[in-house]
């Protein structure tokens, strides 16, 4: 083609790097297709070392056994027990926390606060001053969640006497557990407690939790939590923040088994008005069925799938699924992209905080957000913005699950298992659905939004991943 010829035509370009060069084209009309590219791991030699180290053949047949497990996991609800008799390790004066390991002097003002209305709710101590004698006098002894197959949303407290669901992965036999969601109001899990807080736990204890283990006794094993997730993710909810859908399917379930197995009619109604007014009353249920399949999944050498991820204020940690007991910890970040009440800052945050990060790392949550249109106000405006945040995070996962489909994408299934390796060359990062609470006592929570996973914390799991392979080689 002549010179002349080619500046003739209509032009066509593409623009590769910074997008600030190809919208200034769009907006001359000039026919743009934008390209977002970088360099790898930032241009950081180190980690683009390390990421050829763990680019080979046994890590991608590691990762699809990975995969491979999560998706073959169907947790069932079993029943739902005190947690001091079906916890693994829960002492009589142990109180379990969302997070990494934290002492008490280390923990955020919510956690503290939580851990004080858990020891007035045992009856350890008849107030704040003297459950911090208890503590003071290590009377008390704190470990994580995830260190008990369990979980609990933003302080994740549990305590002995507390009910937990038990949730079993069927496909290999395990179990994971995590407490009732006490909803809005002056909660634990929204780091303080009042009369009415011990109240609501108590009832928890003598009626709520009995009840649902007299239903659940008689048909054990017949409620499939993914099924309902499923369900809830086609009728709006994304299963994190969004669960009006899934907390009215649980209770479609839960209802006539009770009333076959003979509960009362009052506590019958009592529950499902509260149940009803909890929009996010499924999502523990939901957390434990995802802990359940990913501990399932977790374990297989040289896999770069990350098998959890969770927060409590003060530490951000992952685990990765070829890395055994070993965690990556780091400072959990602000809460600088989420929508705050009026009157309220990210200055008057606790730092990202809970771990319900299992949601988005088995799939759900903010790697599902196309699902859920009336919360994409948190991702910047509207349907098409959410979409294109589930592009991204699809990036960064070794694949979908068709199970969960997504309908505002053609059905797309859920991006699922966030691969290391992926996060570290692309610097795109997990989002995770939050909500967020108030420093200060007698506030809770003061707005939501999405937290962004920390960047350092997968650099770190990458180069220590490369530094093991290398080892063995």
């Amino acid at each position: 083609m002549a010179t002349y010829e080619l500046f003739s035509q209509k032009l066509k370009t593409i623009n590769i790097g910074l997008p600030s060069f190809g919208e200034d084209l769009i907006t001359q009309e000039v026919e743009t297709v934008l390209v977002d590219w970088q360099i790898p791991a930032g241009g950081n030699t180190e980690l683009i070392n390390a990421l050829k180290v763990i680019e080979n053949a046994e890590v991608e047949k590691a990762n699809h056994l990975t995969i491979e497990k999560i998706l073959k996991g169907e947790p069932v609800l079993i029943g739902m027990e005190r947690a001091q008799d079906v916890i693994p390790g829960m002492g009589p004066r142990s109180i379990f926390h969302a997070g990494p390991p934290l002492t008490w002097e280390r923990m955020c003002p919510g956690v503290q606060r939580g851990v004080l209305g858990a020891i007035v709710f045992e009856g350890w101590a008849k107030d704040r001053e003297s459950a911090l004698e208890l503590i003071k006098n290590n009377e008390i002894e704190f470990s994580p969640n995830h260190f008990h197959n369990a979980v609990g949303p933003m302080t994740g407290i549990i305590s002995p006497s507390m009910p937990v669901w038990v949730v079993e992965n069927r496909a290999f036999g395990n179990r994971a557990y995590s407490t009732l969601n006490e909803g809005k109001g002056v909660t634990l899990w929204y780091g303080d407690f009042d009369e009415s807080t011990v109240e609501r736990l108590t009832w928890f204890r003598d009626v709520f939790g009995p009840n649902v283990k007299k239903a659940l006794d008689k048909q054990s094993g017949t409620i499939n939590v993914f099924n309902l997730v499923a369900q809830g993710l086609s009728m709006g909810d994304e299963v994190h923040v969004r669960c009006q859908a899934t907390t009215a399917l649980v209770i479609k379930e839960l209802v006539p088994l009770m009333a076959e197995a003979g509960v009362d009619g009052k506590d019958i109604a009592d529950m499902v008005r509260f149940m009803a007014r909890n929009n996010t009353f499924s999502l523990n249920l939901a957390m434990a069925a995802s802990k359940s399949v990913l501990d399932a999944a977790h374990g297989v050498p040289n896999s770069t799938i990350v098998t959890a991820m969770t927060r409590n204020g003060t530490d951000f940690g992952i685990r990765v699924g070829g890395m055994g007991n070993q965690w990556f910890i780091t400072a959990a970040p602000a809460l600088d992209d989420c929508l705050y009440y009026a009157g309220f800052s990210v200055e008057d945050a606790v730092a990202d905080i809970g771990d319900s990060a299992i949601i988005e790392t088995v799939g759900f949550g903010g790697m599902t957000f196309a699902c859920a249109p009336t919360i994409a106000s948190f991702v910047g405006g509207g349907v098409k913005d959410a979409i294109e945040l589930n592009k991204q995070m699809a990036s960064i996962a070794h694949g979908r699950n068709k199970t969960f489909a997504i309908p505002n994408m053609d059905f797309a299934g859920s991006p699922t298992g966030i691969d290391i390796r992926k996060v570290v060359e692309s610097r795109i990062v997990p989002i995770i659905d939050t909500g967020v609470i108030h420093k200060e006592a007698g506030i809770g929570q003061i707005g939501a939004g999405v937290a962004r996973a920390p960047i350092s914390i997968f650099e770190e799991a990458v180069l220590a991943m490369a530094k093991t392979m290398s080892t063995k080689q």
